[in-house]
């Protein structure tokens, strides 16, 4: 006895179903596998679609001089969160006056360990923050400058010497902030859950720029990892 028109009709659906539900799951696979481990071309690419998501908020932003510095705080504006596979975020950092000074979006990718990537732009600078295995690379515009460890502590990329360091404690009010092992500042503890328009740094020294670009660049992941990590 021949099948029913119904019948045909019923177990062609079902193996459209199955084919169709197959070609899914291997695009999802496809796309877990791809943001697992992603290799160089695909940092690059990332980082690409990062800048131009970046460059409306970066028209914006003032100028970060050792004013800035001193009143950067935690406050954060224009910031968006994308859920799915690989969460993405973005926002703002502003001074205490609301001042944008810092523009920043992460990339999460696949892993069972922190696996990210960061960018945040000043008016003036990119710096670039490549998470994984516990610890995370920095550049800063073309500088490669080391690699942040499990410590804490930077270590520069030539030589693997401590050039910075933010000391962290849970329980403290302030972290220290040292500078090729001079005290140059106190930070306000990010783990402490700081008001929005806390500021960022309770002191800072005179510093050089070499000294400024290094306690930003620290303190910017700082500030982005309590916004990522909350």
């Amino acid at each position: 006895m021949g099948l029913k028109k119904s019948e045909m009709i019923g177990i062609a659906f079902s193996l459209f179903m199955i084919v169709a539900l197959g070609l899914v799951g291997i695009w999802v696979l496809a796309k877990t596998m791809k943001n697992y481990r992603p290799g160089r071309s695909k940092i690059q690419a990332d980082l690409k679609t990062m800048r131009v998501e970046l460059a409306p908020l970066v028209s914006d932003l003032v100028p970060v001089t050792k004013e800035e510095m001193e009143q950067l705080s935690f406050n954060q504006i224009k910031k968006s969160v994308k859920n799915g596979l690989v969460k993405s975020s973005k926002g703002v950092l502003t001074t205490i006056y609301h001042e944008p000074v810092v523009a920043w979006s992460y990339k999460k990718y696949v892993g069972k360990t922190e696996n990210g990537l960061l960018l945040a732009r000043t008016k003036n600078q990119e710096f670039i923050y490549r998470v994984k295995n516990g610890e995370v690379e920095m550049v800063v515009g073309d500088n490669l400058l080391g690699t942040l460890n499990d410590r804490g502590a930077l270590m520069s990329h030539k030589g693997n010497k401590q050039i910075a360091q933010i000391n962290k404690n849970e329980d403290n009010l302030v972290l220290p902030v040292l500078v090729n092992n001079k005290l140059v500042g106190t930070m306000s503890n990010p783990m402490r859950k700081q008001k929005g328009n806390t500021r960022a740094f309770q002191h800072l020294v005179n510093m050089n720029e070499e000294e400024q670009e290094l306690v930003l660049t620290l303190s910017i992941l700082e500030m982005v990892k309590r916004e990522i990590e909350g």
